[in-house]
């Protein structure tokens, strides 16, 4: 008990420090960024009267740590600043569109989960088989194509031809929460296929491997059927891996997701961002950078506790 309360002490004092990091690291990246924002917002009415006013306005002449420091205190109170391009508040912004960024992210490993897991499975319990080679021929097809790639086909064969969705016919989580379930499916696809591939043939490796283990002659030695070996004993350990790629799976759909926003031209986290990037709205790009890292971070923490619950070896215990 002990030695588990050190163990998870240690990883949040690890994700603490490596949030406090990450943000230093985003926030300075902004400040090295050839440019400037004042002169960028002013435009063609750009003065050095008016660009040294402007600056002062938004805090820009202070001292690069003074102004971390109160960016960080601030983020960690929900104040995410105030865009210069819209001038209203980030976090406002933010959590209009996270909602559909994370309901796309979600979906997607539902799908990856479903999908991926069973299929593992059996083709692990079918290696060798004709269904087994082509399974395995089509994840290495389906890994290599990128997201936004399968976005494209999936919106031209299934919105374009067999018009069972309308592409652009985004409908918001205000309107009809239904509507807008219906159409993340398509994209949530894109996203979910290739970490379907991936999960699929660690899933099925993974249990090869344990399967020609020690422990595995034993079960069968004591009279467990095949079925029973497989569930009662291989494939806890052979998840023990897979439970960290699938987290590691979750923090990378969300990345996934802003890209396929844009093929389905949806109004999620992607597009503020990449608008904000272009428009050099540092406030609005430093809030949601530094929010997905967080995502990443905490993500990566629950399955670090996952792993050591499913396998208490992890972390030094014997």
């Amino acid at each position: 008990m002990k030695s588990n309360l050190i163990y998870f002490a240690k990883k949040l004092l690890v994700m603490i420090v490596t949030l406090i990091a990450v943000s230093f690291l985003v926030f300075l990246a902004f400040e090295i960024i050839p440019g400037d924002v004042a002169v960028s917002q002013l435009g063609t009415e750009a003065t050095p009267e008016r660009v040294a006013a402007l600056r002062h306005e938004l805090g820009l002449d202070r001292p690069f740590l003074v102004r971390y420091g109160d960016w960080i205190l601030s983020y960690i109170k929900g104040d995410f600043g105030t865009s210069y391009s819209y001038h209203i508040p980030v976090s406002s912004m933010i959590a209009q569109k996270i909602p559909i960024t994370l309901a796309m992210s979600l979906i997607a490993f539902v799908i990856t989960i479903a999908i991926s897991l069973p299929l593992g499975v059996e083709m692990a319990k079918r290696v060798g088989s004709k269904v087994d080679k082509c399974v395995y021929t089509a994840n290495q097809v389906v890994m290599s194509v990128p997201e936004f790639f399968l976005g494209i086909i999936i919106t031209y064969v299934f919105g374009l031809v067999l018009h069972w969705f309308k592409p652009g016919g985004y409908v918001s989580y205000n309107v009809s929460f239904g509507r807008f379930i219906g159409y993340l499916i398509f994209p949530s696809i894109a996203i979910a296929f290739p970490k379907i591939a991936m999960t699929v043939k660690l899933l099925r490796s993974s249990i090869i491997t344990e399967s020609k283990k020690d422990y595995v002659r034993t079960a069968y030695s004591r009279g467990n059927s095949t079925t029973q070996v497989l569930y009662k004993h291989v494939l806890r350990n052979a998840m023990i891996p897979v439970v960290t790629f699938l987290g590691m799976v979750f923090t990378n759909m969300i990345a996934g997701s802003i890209v396929v926003e844009q093929v389905f031209n949806i109004p999620g986290l992607g597009r503020i961002l990449l608008t904000s990037i272009s428009n050099r709205d540092y406030p609005v790009t430093q809030a949601i950078i530094l929010l997905i890292a967080a995502l990443v971070i905490v993500v990566n923490f629950i399955v670090d506790i996952i792993y050591h619950i499913l396998d208490p070896r992890v972390g030094g215990d014997k």
